[in-house]
């Protein structure tokens, strides 16, 4: 079953120039939205440049070309073709959810499902209720300390992985449980931690894989500054040693709570597609809300206790 549906039975002609009515439903909503062709074509530019930089491998749809002989515009049957070819085309590409995490889809998407996540509290499977105390009790922290910045003398020291200097709670919390060695690649076992649900997800990652994400974010040209990634070892190989293991094992939970502790980095599309292809893709692991917190508490104590060791002699 589709999640949406898309249907283009209209079109306006302004200015020489056609714009198709779409409209796009689904289970939250609808949404009705005027584009032109070459609209629709830049986006699918788009697409296929996102396909290529986060290395996705999907088969994307084909868009519809242009005419050989003559201009659509000038008749009637030849625009109301290009509107069922790009009501097939829209649907395609608005059902590959891989794609729903990034701007240019989401501006298309019905304005509840944006906001699913907070909406349906007490309809999704994967929220408690309980839950709800979980999110209370992180609104009245930051409540409490956004109170303690206004008087300095005073000021506690905050947890780094928890609330920066602009205020933003983190929201996503990682930590790496585990490795193992295939092919003499080293697999870390991460899971994700997101203070929001009552629901973990535990994935695989290389080194390399991450890495491409931190290319993803530098090309994004923020005006944040991006913690540095892990470099590689320059003599020997990390997976012949497991101190070095552990060095970098270590190393990467820090990067990965560095960058989510970043309001600008987490709203960015290269981390809004790796949440998405986490939820996608990992195993779900279901955890009671008191767990949960005690989780995020666990995640901030070992996040400061990496950020008050002494530096290593041996660098990656």
């Amino acid at each position: 079953m589709l999640t949406y549906t898309v249907m283009i039975d209209e079109y306006q002609t302004i200015d020489d120039k056609v714009y198709y009515q779409i409209n796009i439903n689904c289970l939250e909503g609808h949404k009705k939205i005027s584009k032109r062709y070459s609209d629709l074509k830049a986006l699918n530019d788009k697409i296929i440049e996102k396909n290529s930089n986060f290395k996705l491998h999907l088969n994307l749809p084909q868009f519809p070309g242009r005419k050989i002989f003559g201009r659509t515009k000038n008749s009637v049957a030849g625009i109301k073709q290009r509107g069922k070819e790009l009501q097939k085309y829209l649907e395609e590409v608005l059902n590959i959810k891989q794609l729903q995490s990034f701007q240019s889809i989401k501006e298309l998407l019905p304005h509840q499902q944006l906001y699913q996540e907070t909406l349906q509290l007490t309809c999704s499977g994967e929220y408690d209720k309980e839950v709800c105390w979980l999110q209370m009790d992180e609104l009245k922290r930051s409540f409490l300390e956004r109170q303690e910045n206004k008087t300095p003398k005073n000021n506690k020291s905050k947890s780094k992985s928890s609330l920066n200097t602009t205020g933003y709670v983190q929201r996503y919390h990682f930590s790496i449980d585990d490795y193992e060695i295939q092919q003499d690649v080293v697999l870390y076992t991460i899971t994700l931690t997101d203070a929001k649900k009552t629901t973990n997800y535990q994935f695989t990652s290389r080194y390399s894989d991450l890495r491409e994400y931190h290319k993803l974010l530098k090309k994004e040209n923020l005006k944040v500054v991006l913690p540095d990634y892990p470099k590689r070892k320059i003599i020997s190989q990390t997976n012949e040693n497991p101190l070095f293991i552990q060095e970098r094992l270590e190393q990467l939970q820090k990067y990965l709570n560095d960058i989510f502790a970043i309001k600008e980095l987490v709203q960015s599309e290269p981390l809004q597609y790796f949440i998405t292809r986490i939820k996608l893709e990992g195993k779900p692991i279901r955890v009671g809300p008191v767990q949960q917190k005690q989780q995020i508490c666990t995640s901030s104590v070992l996040y400061e206790s990496q950020e008050n060791l002494p530096e290593r002699k041996s660098s990656f």
